[in-house]
């Protein structure tokens, strides 16, 4: 019995030793996503500067990762089980970063030179799904700092602003044509006016405000 509880506890050792990998490495982080699998956007890491970039498909545990910036990490490498393969897959927890340096990579140029037309919107109670022939869009005018679009019945203009994943709309005018569907083209309008930040996921782009309420669009 007492040997039985020795190699058990033994295993357990063994076990707890091989899903945290040896001591802590660098990681460098790329300035910018890379669309991967259907609509995610994947961070891009190496090991070493002469490597060439790879794509991460998950998240650094602590890690607040904004593009524009290309980082160099300590990161304590985890090994966990993933229940689909049966094997054991490397993740990373953030230690600390050594450095974060700004780069001459504009992540708002992704939203210039596309129509994004409206598909959903989460108001954190519920999700609301939006028909294609609703009609709604937005569209950057990234020289002017202008965006305009289009509700359900009524055109709009805005100016906007951005810093990293923050977004702020001012001086936002409406046309005032009367229409079925009115109500819900207000609601809309009126979320796109308070919204705080932006965010791109693959070909969609993700307006949210503070409370996690939030409106995804699909470029075009």
């Amino acid at each position: 019995m007492r040997n039985k509880f020795i190699l058990t506890v033994l295993f357990g050792l063994l076990a707890l030793s091989f899903c945290n990998a040896k001591g802590n490495k660098n990681l460098y982080v790329a300035d910018r996503t890379i669309a991967c699998a259907g609509n995610f956007e994947c961070i891009q890491i190496r090991e070493k500067t002469s490597a060439p970039w790879r794509n991460y498909p998950d998240t650094i545990e602590g890690f607040n990762y904004v593009e524009g910036y290309e980082y160099k990490l300590s990161v304590k490498p985890v090994q966990t089980l993933n229940t689909l393969s049966g094997i054991y897959d490397e993740k990373y927890k953030l230690v600390k970063v050594i450095s974060k340096k700004k780069t001459a990579y504009k992540p708002l140029d992704k939203l210039a030179n596309k129509k994004w037309i409206m598909r959903s919107m989460d108001d954190t109670k519920r999700t609301i799904g939006v028909p294609d022939t609703s009609g709604i869009f937005i569209e950057f005018y990234l020289k002017t700092g202008t965006a305009s679009g289009k509700g359900v019945c009524n055109t709009f203009h805005t100016s906007f602003t951005c810093q990293d994943t923050t977004i702020t709309f001012t001086n936002f005018a409406t046309t005032k044509m009367m229409c079925k569907g009115q109500a819900f083209e207000g609601v809309v309008l009126n979320f796109i006016k308070i919204a705080t930040t932006w965010k791109l996921r693959g070909n969609q782009l993700i307006l949210s405000q503070s409370n996690g309420s939030n409106i995804v669009f699909e470029g075009r």
